[in-house]
């Protein structure tokens, strides 16, 4: 079983935020927290779990699919993930999450296209507890219907901010594009 720090509470429920947006359901690694900051020891130490992967079965929202209408796309494939966490010596979390997909393909809901399509993500974090962090997420998200050639992408970059356990968004992106 993977586990992350407590510290990255806060990281992951930002992903699955992010990652909703997109999604009727997230597909970022489910983590369980089981040790406390106090059982960490302060000198530098590294955490890294063996790449996982999970199958995506799901419906996502394509805006500009259908003809322009919108439409659910229903998306299968697998979805892999890399986790890398570190304490380093003045006692400061880091935390990287690394996914991207592959056999990723999709059918319109309502129109029947095929897509072909890849989703990338990374996430990045620095905390020194749960309640303060510095957490940067960005997403890439692309289809592609071979037959017509209509294609979508959609690039997402958060940064967060967590202040004494309170949320602010510092900055975001959000570049959609239709072909």
């Amino acid at each position: 079983m993977l586990q992350v720090k407590l510290p990255y509470a806060a990281t992951l429920v930002i992903a699955v935020a992010t990652l909703s947006a997109c999604s009727a359901e997230p597909v970022a690694p489910r983590l369980e927290s089981t040790a406390t900051a106090s059982t960490l020891s302060r000198s530098a130490s590294a955490n890294t779990a063996a790449p996982n992967s999970r199958q995506i079965d799901e419906a996502v929202w394509v805006s500009c699919a259908n003809g322009g209408a919108g439409e659910s796309i229903h998306v299968t494939g697998d979805l892999r993930y890399d986790v890398h966490q570190t304490q380093d010596a003045t006692g400061v979390y880091h935390l990287d999450i690394k996914s991207n997909t592959s056999v990723l393909t999709g059918v319109g809901m309502t129109s029947g296209t095929t897509f072909r399509g890849m989703m990338a993500e990374h996430i990045n974090s620095r905390a020194l507890d749960y309640l303060n962090e510095d957490v940067r997420v960005s997403d890439m998200i692309r289809f592609v219907a071979p037959g017509s050639g209509a294609a979508y992408a959609l690039m997402v970059t958060s940064h967060f901010i967590v202040d004494q356990g309170d949320y602010v968004l510092w900055d975001e992106t959000w570049n959609e594009v239709c072909r």
